[in-house]
């Protein structure tokens, strides 16, 4: 057990005047431990050194003979002290004084059985004086044990208080960064209402300009209708002119076959002719050799003659038209033939036409279906983009109600921090 008890505090100047007054009895107090002293000390002091050791019987000895006085309550809470350093049990402390107790009063009515008055006398001055120690032991024990907790409250409240401290600091940053966080939130927010607006807009622009598209495609489908119907009529067209190239070609072919024809009959006259122009000059001849017998013979002759000549420059005018109508008949057929091939092609261009426009016409319908289903899309899209924009507006409204609640809760943590100060200071104090 440590006997440094000098960093303890000891019982105040209020403690100790009360138990004087209460204790001292007028000084009767002191004699009478003087007197129980004198009387029975060294069995007192033999039952203390049983139950509490040489320091015991020391103790009981200045219990019992120093003055009643403020040192004397002092020596007695001592022994507080002493426990309270040590760490000593109370309840075994008390529970060893009782046994200590037991043993002393049975020697005092033995010591004093004969004289009932001291033994009346000294029972009550020994349970006085347990009585008073132990209630000063306690005190001390007492009030050392308050210090003790005091200063353990004033620790746990310096610490809950740093805790606190640390808490309302952490929380106030962190207030404010989630109050800048959430004012970025908001801005955010609010500048995508108004991108989402603009959206919405392009979307509803989209649309329209979908549901036109889809009637222009529409439109286009009946306008490649009717030219595949305007083509396909023309290659009717171009299919006949082609047939009647065809006959035309066949015609032109009979006619210069005709014409060959008359070219060898006028060649046949033409020979006749020259024939019959040999044989008049050679009857005019005869005729001169006739002389005057002859002269009419010769006539005819000249008349034969004259009318070959007509002929064969007939024959000539004819075969000079039959030629240029045989020219004429080979243009005319390679002209039809120029123009069935022509029309050939320009059947077959029709008809690669007519492909190439149906082909463009199913495109086009699956473009035009195309158009439907996104035009149907863009209206949806719209739709989808009104709810968000809704959507968006209560979620800046809501952000907003954050923002003012983060103020409220700084202000609360605030006040929180001034009650904890006042708490804590009411628990030091």
């Amino acid at each position: 057990m440590s006997s440094d008890t000098s960093h303890l505090q000891r019982m105040t100047s209020e403690q100790v005047e009360a138990r004087l007054a209460a204790y001292a009895d007028g000084g009767r107090f002191q004699y009478s431990l003087g007197w129980l002293w004198s009387e029975a000390g060294e069995m007192i002091e033999n039952a203390c050194r049983d139950h509490f050791g040489d320091k015991g019987a020391d103790v009981a000895r200045t219990y019992f003979t120093r003055p009643v006085d403020a040192a004397w309550v002092q020596t007695v809470a001592k022994q507080g002290r002493l426990m309270f350093s040590s760490r000593a049990s109370v309840p075994e402390f008390i529970a060893t004084r009782a046994e200590m107790i037991r043993q002393v009063i049975p020697g005092l009515e033995e010591r004093f059985s004969d004289r009932t008055e001291d033994r009346i006398r000294a029972i009550d001055t020994f349970y006085r004086l347990m009585t008073y120690s132990e209630d000063i032991i306690l005190a001390q024990i007492s009030l050392l044990e308050a210090n003790a907790a005091a200063d353990a409250r004033g620790r746990q409240s310096e610490q809950f208080e740093r805790r606190v401290g640390d808490l309302v600091r952490g929380s106030t940053d962190q207030s404010r960064v989630l109050t800048e966080r959430t004012r970025a939130t908001a801005s955010s927010a609010r500048g995508m209402l108004g991108k989402t607006s603009e959206v919405a807009a392009a979307a509803e622009q989209s649309a329209v300009a979908m549901r036109e598209a889809a009637q222009t495609a529409a439109g286009l489908i009946r306008a490649i209708e009717d030219a595949r119907s305007e083509v396909e009529v023309a290659a009717d067209v171009a299919v006949r002119a082609g047939d009647q190239a065809s006959e035309a070609v066949k015609v032109s072919q009979m006619l210069s076959g005709h014409v060959e024809a008359i070219e060898s009959i006028l060649s046949l006259i033409r020979d006749i002719a020259g024939q019959t122009n040999l044989l008049a000059l050679n009857a005019t001849i005869e005729a001169a050799r006739a002389g005057d017998a002859g002269r009419g013979f010769a006539v005819v002759a000249q008349e034969v003659k004259s009318l070959a000549s007509q002929t064969a420059r007939a024959t000539d005018d004819i075969t000079a038209k039959i030629t240029a109508i045989q020219q004429a008949t080979r243009q005319t057929v390679e002209a039809n033939g120029s123009i069935q091939g022509t029309v050939h092609e320009v059947q077959t261009s029709a008809d690669r036409i007519r492909q190439a426009m149906e082909l463009q016409a199913q495109t086009v319908t699956m473009i035009t279906a195309a158009v439907d289903e996104t035009a149907l899309a863009a209206d949806s899209m719209s739709s989808t983009i009104a709810a968000i924009r809704s959507d968006t507006e209560n979620v800046a409204t809501d952000i907003d109600e954050v923002e003012k609640g983060f103020g409220r809760f700084v202000e609360q943590i605030a006040d929180f921090k001034s009650t904890t100060k006042e708490f804590v200071a009411g628990i030091a104090a």
